[in-house]
């Protein structure tokens, strides 16, 4: 049902995954409804609620999607994050009141070209490259794996061990994992792609994602050993190549503010944005 309502538009938009909402649903404390032909959702995020744009429906019923919300918050003001620069767009013309919207630059999506991804082929890509071809020449012997339910709970076990070493210094990576859990076991239903790098048959590396609209993917999760040099960039690379020949985009998601991660997003250069805004309505 969600799908319905996420490909009316090609919003290649990280939020526009059922998978994600579902995994992190507890987390975020999700909820959603259907209103004049809309999908809303509202998450509560760092203690902060707030909903999500509307999805679907047509241009002329969105100031009636807006009372409605404006009655579920008995008149209160509320906050409508991850608003896309073409919904804004679309209140400008059918709901100019709500005319202030500040830039979410921590929230904005980092996509890139799936072949770039798949082949690190290019002049932008070289050090990338480099990287990868150093894991090879280290480790000849990889063994790359889409995750099955025969593998999974190896993923599992390696996700709770990184866990493990890094909860003292960021007990939201706690969170994370209760994510990467059902996400890992209930990768069918929610028809999520994933993959696996084995060093002497033991996981050292995994990842997975979903389809976002017609021609994009959204990688959830990725993890690997961080003194493996270029596993990394070998999980990526391995991993696009053999689950995504169907997408011309990947995304990567947001990097939350965090420079150690813009950085690394930057460096694989996106070719575009996934712009958001926030806005208060009254």
């Amino acid at each position: 049902m969600f799908d319905d309502y996420f490909t009316e538009e090609d919003y290649h938009a990280s939020e526009c995954c059922f998978g994600s909402i579902f995994i992190w649903r507890k987390q975020y404390d999700s909820y959603w409804a259907i209103s004049h032909g809309c999908l809303i959702i509202k998450v509560t995020v760092n203690g902060t609620t707030f909903v999500l744009p509307p999805f679907g429906g047509v241009n002329e019923d969105l100031p009636k999607v807006i009372c409605a919300l404006k009655q579920y918050f008995k008149g209160e003001p509320f906050e409508m994050h991850g608003i896309y620069e073409h919904t804004i767009e679309r209140f400008q013309k059918y709901l100019p009141q709500v005319n202030t919207f500040t830039p979410d630059r921590d929230n904005w999506d980092y996509v890139y070209q799936r072949a770039s991804l798949a082949s690190l082929s290019g002049r932008k890509l070289h050090g990338k490259k480099n990287h990868y071809n150093q894991f090879l020449k280290d480790n000849p012997e990889f063994v790359y794996e889409p995750i099955t339910p025969a593998n999974k709970d190896e993923c599992i076990a390696y996700g709770k061990q990184w866990v493990e070493q890094r909860e003292l210094t960021d007990p939201s990576i706690v969170a994370e994992f209760d994510a990467i859990q059902e996400g890992l076991n209930h990768l069918d239903e929610l028809q999520l792609r994933g993959g696996l790098i084995r060093l002497d048959g033991q996981v050292k590396a995994f990842t997975f994602g979903e389809r976002a609209g017609k021609n994009t993917a959204v990688i959830h999760v990725e993890k690997a050993d961080p003194d493996i040099r270029g596993l990394y960039t070998a999980i990526n690379k391995e991993y696009i190549a053999h689950e995504w020949p169907d997408v011309t985009y990947i995304n990567r998601e947001e990097d939350m503010g965090k420079e150690g991660l813009r950085e690394a997003k930057e460096s694989y250069k996106p070719v575009f944005m996934v712009k958001k805004y926030n806005t208060i309505i009254r």
